[in-house]
């Protein structure tokens, strides 16, 4: 009677663990499976390296899976299986998680590339002018404003417009009283509180419209020799001055063209300073290179190209959320500076500074301190780009800050460059192991006052372009794409 409770006690065990077995074996294959989904999703791999990690991934499941499932005596085997599917669940749970914060991302930075402007009724805070609606019959002063967009304020209320020549006029003529109402866009409204001190504090906005551009390029690949899938070409990066949304339309602060060589490994880094005296391209007017941001990024691609001669098929828009964001992620990083100045409140000392985000933006936005003005400050960008780059390329920041880093940069990146194509770079990187090759060049110039299309008849300071830099700019960028 003993021996038959332990046999039944014995085989109610087997049958406790024998179940205990498949419901992990059902977990462990879940967990395979959607790793191998993500991955799949994800379309990193080159294809001798996706299937080795397919042949091994059905051998190295199908024998965990028997293993488990197998009555063994003992049950040594079932325990080491179980132990081994236990680290491969994790290693797996651990990579997937890796898939799914880039497909995230991917998802977030490749979604409908559009900008957006905001449009601003003001006042002065005196004014009796509270709402729109206190507007009616009233005269309103603009300065250079879409038709579309004054249609759209009439179709609120009964309104009148004036149009004003000069930017700096409109918010002077408010504040001193000589004009009751304006209408800016919000990148005119930052260039009024940047040039009237009093103006911010002095006004109030009674009324904001939302304007959405659409800013899609497209690329073509039979009439540009120079893409992606050709292995050269360019991408403009540009580093808007602007916080929160990626898509505010704003000036471009900081302006980079980057030249890309897959087969030799070499990326030239050439930056125009922002505030070049060149001609819009679609209004055929001379204004500073930062301004053409205010008309979208179509307008600053279309003028650099025009400048340098080159074709642009692929941008990257970044603002100042994106530095702060992405440095203080990174938990700073080690910036050379070839001089000792002060500025927004910090010191930085001739030599390598150690800097958290705050910092890097202020480093790299400073001109006023240097007797080269913008040319400085173009290198001073230049060196945050590469101690960005050295830093995420260090192998522990990877792999311990990976995700942070993409999170990081979640709704302050914009890019027209489609999955497929960032598909085609990684893939190419992981056949070639490779290092690569980083160059810098930039564009130089003589500071002077003249008069600007965003800004009217008034002088402003802007960056007279230094012909002979231009040239060389041209041909270094020629012999990267040419090679």
């Amino acid at each position: 009677m003993k021996d038959k409770e332990q046999i039944n006690f014995k085989s109610d065990n087997d049958r406790k663990i024998s179940i205990a077995l498949k419901i992990f074996s059902t977990i462990f294959l879940i967990i395979t499976i959607t790793f191998y989904a993500l991955i799949i999703k994800l379309d990193f791999l080159p294809s001798k390296h996706l299937i080795f990690l397919t042949i091994s991934e059905i051998i190295f499941t199908f024998s965990v899976l028997v293993g488990l499932n197998k009555t063994h005596r003992t049950y040594k085997i079932n325990i080491l299986c179980l132990v081994i599917a236990i680290i491969a669940s994790g290693a797996h749970m651990y990579m997937s998680n890796y898939a799914y914060a880039t497909n995230k991302f991917l998802e977030t930075v490749l979604q409908e590339n559009k900008e957006t402007e905001e449009y601003y009724l003001i006042v002065r805070k005196s004014s009796s002018y509270k709402k729109i609606e206190d507007l009616n019959k009233k005269n309103i002063v603009f300065f250079k404003i879409e038709e579309d967009i004054r249609k759209k304020i009439k179709d609120i209320i009964d309104i009148s417009f004036e149009e004003e020549n000069n930017l700096i006029n409109l918010g002077e003529k408010l504040i001193n009283q000589k004009k009751d109402i304006i209408l800016v866009s919000s990148s005119q409204y930052n260039m009024l509180t940047e040039e009237i001190k009093e103006f911010k504090d002095n006004t109030n906005i009674i009324y904001k419209s939302n304007h959405e551009i659409k800013n899609t390029i497209e690329v073509n690949i039979e009439s540009s020799k120079h893409t992606i899938e050709t292995g050269k070409f360019n991408v403009y990066i540009s580093g808007i001055d602007t916080s929160g949304s990626i898509s505010n339309v704003s000036r471009s602060d900081a302006n980079i063209v980057a030249t890309v060589n897959k087969k030799t490994h070499t990326v030239l880094l050439t930056s125009i300073p922002r505030d070049y005296y060149i001609t819009l391209h679609n209004k055929n007017a001379k204004d500073k290179l930062t301004h053409s941001g205010l008309y979208g990024i179509n307008e600053t691609l279309t003028t650099v190209e025009d400048l340098l001669d080159i074709d642009i098929n692929y941008y990257v828009r970044v603002n100042f959320t994106t530095v702060i964001k992405l440095v203080n992620t990174l938990g700073g990083i080690n910036v050379y500076s070839n001089y000792d100045f002060n500025t927004q409140g910090y010191n930085f000392k001739k030599g390598y500074n150690y800097l958290n985000g705050e910092e890097a933006l202020a480093f790299s936005r400073e001109r006023y301190s240097f007797v080269s003005g913008d040319n400085q400050r173009v290198k001073n960008q230049q060196a945050v780009i590469e101690a960005i780059i050295r830093k995420v390329m260090n192998s522990t920041t990877i792999l311990t800050e990976y995700t942070d880093i993409l999170e990081s940069l979640e709704g302050s990146l914009q890019t027209n460059i489609e999955q497929k194509d960032i598909s085609n770079l990684v893939k190419y990187q992981l056949n070639n192991m490779s290092s690569w090759k980083i160059e810098n060049n930039a564009l130089t110039g003589i500071g002077s006052y003249q008069p600007t299309y965003s800004m009217g008849q008034l002088k402003s300071y802007v960056m007279l372009p230094d012909e002979t830099s231009i040239v060389n700019a041209k041909e270094k960028i020629y012999s990267v794409l040419d090679e």
